[in-house]
């Protein structure tokens, strides 16, 4: 059987789910209180109809853990799990239900007062449950005797789904330093961690291939250093040029990197301190002006300009992420 519960399928058999109560410590995750009470725990009287309810905290896939306070007595506590929420006025919990899966899990709470259990499917561990936003686990103490009380007190929702990376400007990554993050805020720009040549009069490289020929590297924003190195390469072709430095650049790994354009270099310019590196000279840029000229930065006045495509500038690389 598969452990994880990622899509409820239609044929799943309605089966009440038997848990062996086992204790454990506090489980990390989201801690949600029933939604009938802002208090820690209540105690349920047996026979009663009152529900207790916590909401998933956001749509995605846990392991489910329950409290148990130390004066609940009933050996048969039974949670409902809704991975999709409940249509409004059934009562029905069916584990094929298409649209509203519903599950339950039984609890022997006199066995584990005062600890968390883990709501399995046949024991197992392993299991998890992909809940929607409307998910939701419930519980009542209609079915148990009037002499039991059923504790309720928190549910912890424990992701499985591992958090995406912290990243910040500056950070070393994947071959270089980021210096641009994206409003997604795991995507962006990484600058090689050296010049790939020196700033003029200290070597540099040229812009073009040794003919003024338009290439079509028309793109100024950022995200078109790739495609305009690209139009590059493919119109002036093999030799010794700046696009050409950086499409055949193999560094820390990765093959990918390129020349950037007008406002990539500008971005890289604004945090050059974090970058590292960096000369008080001009840095060329993948944009073109026309078939002669192509812009480029100077790192010590950070002022913008567009040169001819022979003077020999200096360069730095970049990738995206």
């Amino acid at each position: 059987m598969k452990h994880t519960i990622t899509r409820i399928a239609a044929t799943l058999l309605a089966v009440i789910f038997n848990l062996t109560a086992a204790m454990a410590a506090t489980p990390a995750g989201t801690k949600v209180y029933p939604k009938i009470s802002s208090t820690q725990q209540i105690e349920l009287i047996g026979g009663s109809t009152e529900t207790a309810t916590w909401p998933v905290p956001s749509a995605s896939t846990y392991k489910i853990w329950v409290q148990i306070p130390p004066t609940s007595t009933a050996s048969n506590a039974t949670y409902t799990v809704y991975p999709n929420g409940n249509a409004v006025g059934n009562s029905t919990c069916s584990s094929t239900d298409p649209t509203y899966p519903c599950f339950q899990v039984t609890i022997d709470q006199a066995t584990a007062s005062n600890g968390w259990v883990q709501l399995k499917l046949n024991k197992l561990a392993a299991t998890t449950w992909q809940f929607n936003k409307y998910g939701y686990v419930s519980t009542n103490a209609s079915n148990i005797s009037s002499t039991e009380q059923l504790g309720v007190a928190q549910v912890s929702f424990q992701s499985t789904i591992a958090p995406p990376p912290v990243i910040k400007i500056g950070q070393s990554y994947q071959g270089g330093k980021i210096f641009y993050i994206d409003s997604s805020k795991q995507h962006g720009l990484i600058a090689a961690p050296y010049d790939q040549t020196l700033a003029y009069p200290n070597n540099g490289i040229q812009w073009y291939n040794g003919s003024y020929i338009v290439t079509g590297a028309g793109g100024i924003a950022i995200g078109t250093g790739q495609a305009n190195t690209a139009a590059i390469v493919k119109a002036q072709g093999a030799g010794s040029y700046a696009a050409s430095l950086c499409d055949n650049l193999n560094l820390g790994g990765y093959t990918d990197w390129y020349l950037p354009s007008r406002d990539e270099l500008n971005q890289l310019y604004f945090n050059k301190a974090v970058v590292g590196g960096f000369a008080s000279g001009s840095y060329w840029g993948s944009s073109e002006s026309d078939d002669v000229n192509a812009w480029n930065q100077h790192f010590g006045i950070g002022n913008q300009y567009y040169n001819l495509k022979f003077y020999t500038l200096a360069v730095r690389c970049i990738r995206s992420f």
